[in-house]
């Protein structure tokens, strides 16, 4: 697997891409919330429906959570633009050998307060109308491998026009108690959640 390789050049760039990427696709982003930081490190599960995924809490890291960024990529795509190495992607290799050693590197990287670690759970990019969101087992057994709390925190990002030449970006998350929840519970719960920020 390629683990990350955070560079302070990675940092720096990545930061004013997706700053001025978002600024110049979305019409405006909006952050709806009531989220308060509790210093455990965060895991975001977040719906995947976009090429701007990773750019979108990439920022959101940065306005809230001010952590430092990870995020698991599939080995392929990660080989095409290992320059995301930089700003914390690092591989997972489905179907191989490789991807228990990728599920537990990010459950060490979650033994630290000062680390984000952001998961898409579909494992693969779906339509933002998708009705329900089936995880994949990789979430399952990194939440039996880590030895201490985090911050599970829900992230779904959806996307309207109105009136206007370019969509407005609504970013919800909200922090989910996920103690003495199965794996099918916090399924359900995201999907809950996903259908009321659809609602609103």
């Amino acid at each position: 697997m390629i683990k990350a390789a955070h560079t302070l050049t990675g940092k720096c760039f990545f930061s004013i891409f997706s700053y001025f990427g978002l600024k110049k696709t979305f019409h405006r982003v909006v952050y709806k919330s009531n989220y308060i930081d509790n210093g455990k490190p965060v895991l975001i599960i977040s719906n995947h429906f976009s090429w701007w995924d990773g750019f979108i809490q990439l920022q959101l890291n940065r306005k809230i959570f001010h952590r430092k960024f990870h995020v698991m990529m599939l080995e392929k795509q990660l080989r095409k633009f290992m320059i995301l190495n930089k700003t914390g992607a690092f591989s997972v290799n489905p179907g191989s050998r490789d991807v228990i050693e990728s599920l537990n590197y990010t459950a060490e990287l979650l033994e630290d307060n000062k680390n984000l670690v952001l998961f898409f759970p579909q494992g693969e990019i779906q339509s933002v109308y998708t009705g329900y969101f089936k995880f994949e087992k990789g979430l399952e057994y990194i939440l039996k491998k880590c030895k201490n709390e985090i911050s599970m925190v829900f992230n779904v990002n959806l996307i309207d026009y109105f009136s206007e030449k370019k969509p407005t970006l609504s970013v919800y998350f909200t922090e989910f108690v996920y103690k003495n929840k199965t794996f099918s519970e916090i399924e359900t719960a995201f999907n809950r959640y996903a259908d009321k920020c659809k609602i609103q």
